[in-house]
């Protein structure tokens, strides 16, 4: 029975630690330029730039004059959005169900 404690232990001990990691490769990620943003994205630059203005996406400005971009902050804008997609598409689903 203590083996199996053991076990037990040491799986939860190995997933914690497999979580630090993931997050620790997320900040050690290279920022991403407009255009190498914009191609991950599979947008193009101009829609890009509209989506920063408007303050839509995360993104980093140090020198006031470039902007930059982390895979990790990317993935999770389209994760967010695409529950928020989701959501509403679900809306409208349920708005279409309901009797006049």
């Amino acid at each position: 029975m203590g083996s199996n404690k053991k076990t037990t232990e040491y799986l939860e001990i190995k997933k914690r630690l497999d979580a630090i990691e993931t997050h620790l490769k997320k900040f050690k990620s290279k920022p991403l330029n407009a255009v190498d943003a914009a191609e991950y994205l599979s947008i193009s630059l101009q829609h890009l730039y509209r989506l920063t203005s408007q303050r839509k996406i995360p993104f980093h400005k140090p020198s006031n004059r470039y902007i930059y971009f982390f895979e990790h902050e990317l993935n999770e804008w389209i994760c967010s959005n695409e529950k928020l997609k989701i959501t509403n598409e679900k809306l409208e689903e349920d708005e279409e169900e309901e009797p006049p």
